[in-house]
């Protein structure tokens, strides 16, 4: 069962990504199909989510549940991380089938 504090912290991260957006409590509330009202509550640790509420900001906002129920970045990279770390371990023709395609994937997204 979630805690008053857990319930806080959850709803702060949800705060801090609404505000790093620059979005009002209405623009981001319409985004995640939830009224300002619950997304106040819920930012303020009054109210609690349910799965289709986390379900729609993680998906609208690209994120990990597991950072917004744990806090948890450490586990998540981002793709151009994961690429420089396995970079170096790649030979050059296994270098330049990922550039083929990556090439291919962004001329595909172009059209």
């Amino acid at each position: 069962m979630f805690t008053e504090s857990i319930q806080y912290e959850i709803g702060q991260r949800i705060r801090k990504i609404r505000l790093d957006q620059g979005a009002t409590q209405a623009q981001f509330s319409e985004k995640v199909y939830i009224t300002p009202n619950f997304l106040s509550e819920i930012e303020n640790g009054k109210k609690g989510l349910s799965c289709e509420t986390l379900y729609n900001i993680c998906e609208t906002q690209s994120l990990s549940s597991d950072y917004l129920l744990f806090g948890d970045t450490d586990d998540e990279k981002s793709p151009t991380e994961y690429i420089m770390e396995i970079a170096p371990n790649l030979s050059l023709k296994e270098l330049s089938v990922v550039i083929t395609y990556l090439d291919a994937l962004k001329k595909m997204k172009e059209l």
